[in-house]
């Protein structure tokens, strides 16, 4: 194994991490993939004029390859939403779905470019969609026996296995596909009796088609709360629990989402209970790592409700806010770097820009990416250069990891 040794000794985790021991990289190249306005602004821009896309998260895999869904897309007969992929500031539509159907806000793409997201209001059709870029078509995606009312949150890792939360009237559950092979991976009371689970919020997939997910075990379903790892047979490994399951928790709280990479190494953000701050932390169940801690007159000022994202090295990104505003930010443990932030500056399609709004309104939407190469996926507001009160409407970005610093492979560093 070779250690980059780009910014010396404080790169060293400060506690032991399975498989890493790399540097966080730094981002000066930030690429514009498609950027989405009103028309009475202008026709946007890698998307059909008019396109929208709001409150999205988009998605990023190993080789920089983006997804992302468009909930509206004008068109003959109405509107529709659509699907979109690409890379390298190049892409397009690959999917469109019917005239006033729904799709879910965010997509998961794997190494081979397929890419599940959800459809709903479309008939005998509403359900999980995978699209093959191969075949170059998107199908439903047959979950039989699992038949819930809906699915969310669907997740596809690199051996092609789809996993997902099941909604049905009784109750949630957390379920996986891989070819015509679909099993459930734990329910709530409603959905499996006996089930020591009485709320399952939002989960997240790994690479070993295991399930991340906070759960609620307390008849207020938010109470007693523990974040658990569910492998396929319905196994499951506590990774974390609040001070109302384990007194001895530093944690009084979860919050719902979080990520997870490919070897179940969990991200999450969490209320810490000895002065209630928010925290963002790393943990695989046994050693966890303090990521960033909400400080009022340190860097990270608040830390925002959107799930964090983590890769294979242990590098976790995520939303906050700084002295400057809106940002976004990853960290090992040790080093914490801003990526983008506020009044950044980026290009685009129309010139040099800079990330911001014209008013107060949030300037990212949903959660950010990362690949193994520690490449960040964002969707943020954009406007010109010095000119926030002018239009430019919002951009899916990739803010690329510098080409010399750590590249992270199967939990290992290499340098390109």
């Amino acid at each position: 194994m070779h250690i980059t040794t780009r910014l010396a000794l404080a790169l060293l985790l400060p506690a032991p991490f399975a498989g890493a021991l790399a540097a966080v990289p730094t981002w000066s190249d930030i690429e514009l993939q498609a950027r989405s306005n009103l028309l009475v602004n202008d026709n946007g821009w890698n998307l059909p004029p008019g396109s929208s896309f709001n409150s999205i998260s988009a998605a990023i895999n190993d080789t920089a390859q983006v997804a992302f869904t468009v909930g509206v897309v004008p068109g003959a007969g109405g509107s529709h939403p659509g699907l979109w992929t690409g890379a390298s500031g190049s892409g397009a539509l690959v999917y469109e779905g019917p005239a006033d159907s729904g799709i879910s806000p965010e997509a998961s793409i794997n190494a081979t470019g397929r890419i599940v997201f959800t459809m709903r209001d479309t008939g005998t059709q509403d359900g999980l969609y995978l699209y093959d870029p191969v075949a170059g078509v998107a199908a439903r995606v047959n979950t039989l026996p699992v038949i819930p009312n809906s699915y969310s949150s669907p997740g596809i890792n690199s051996a092609g296995a789809i996993g997902y939360q099941a909604v049905f009237s009784s109750g949630r559950a957390l379920a996986s596909t891989l070819g015509t092979n679909t099993v459930i991976h734990a329910g709530d009371g409603g959905v499996s009796p006996g089930s020591p689970y009485t709320y399952i919020y939002t989960p997240a997939f790994d690479g070993q088609r295991r399930i991340a997910v906070k759960v609620a075990t307390s008849p207020d379903m938010s109470t007693e709360q523990e974040i658990r790892l569910f492998a396929a047979d319905g196994t499951s490994t506590r990774i974390l629990a609040n001070q109302a399951v384990d007194p001895a928790s530093l944690w009084s709280g979860f919050d719902n989402g979080l990520g997870v990479n490919a070897d179940g190494v969990v991200a999450v953000v969490a209320r810490r209970a000895a002065d209630n701050r928010r925290v963002v932390l790393r943990s695989d169940g046994t050693t966890t790592t303090l990521i960033a801690a909400v400080d009022p007159a340190g860097t990270i000022r608040e830390i925002e409700f959107f799930a964090p994202a983590i890769n294979v090295g242990g590098l976790v990104v995520f939303r906050g806010r700084d002295a400057a505003g809106q940002a976004i930010y990853a960290g090992d443990g040790d080093t914490l770097v801003r990526v983008v932030g506020q009044s950044t500056p980026v290009q685009t399609d129309l010139g040099s820009a800079q990330i911001g709004q014209h008013d107060s309104s949030p300037i990212f939407a949903g959660k950010p990416g990362v690949n193994t190469r520690g490449d960040v996926v964002f969707v943020a507001g954009l406007h010109p250069t010095g000119n926030n009160q002018v239009e430019w409407g919002s951009g899916v970005f990739i803010a690329y990891a510098d080409s010399s610093d750590t590249i992270f492979v199967d939990g290992f560093d290499a340098e390109p």
